[in-house]
């Protein structure tokens, strides 16, 4: 397993194919991912501990442990751990490739 560190937290390889991949992401309280978009790779999230605020295009979601969300490709996404540290499974579908990454905005100005 690979574990990479982000400014936002970790992110860790538990699972990787040819067409999915699988990530335990872990994002600590008051930070969050870029506002990105994949051009070739859709993501399902499931929560599994904290209570992120998730962007999906245009909506906010407010998700609690045990819920779980789909990012079809090319749709804007973030995870915000604004209120505590968030966990959440993720499994890549397609060509998942990190520099497959647009960001739209970075609080990191990656």
């Amino acid at each position: 397993m690979t574990t990479q560190l982000k400014p936002w937290g970790t992110h860790k390889v538990i699972f990787d194919t040819s067409d999915f991949v699988v990530k335990y992401i872990f994002v600590d309280k008051g930070h969050r991912t870029s506002l990105q978009k994949h051009k070739n790779r859709s993501e399902n999230w499931i929560v599994l501990e904290g209570h992120p605020v998730i962007t999906k295009g245009k909506a906010k979601l407010k998700l609690s442990p045990d819920d779980s969300i789909y990012i079809p490709l090319g749709e804007i996404h973030r995870i915000d751990a604004a209120h505590d540290d968030v966990k959440i499974i993720e499994v890549q579908h397609g060509i998942c490739d990190e520099n497959d990454i647009e960001r739209i905005a970075d609080d990191y100005e990656r």
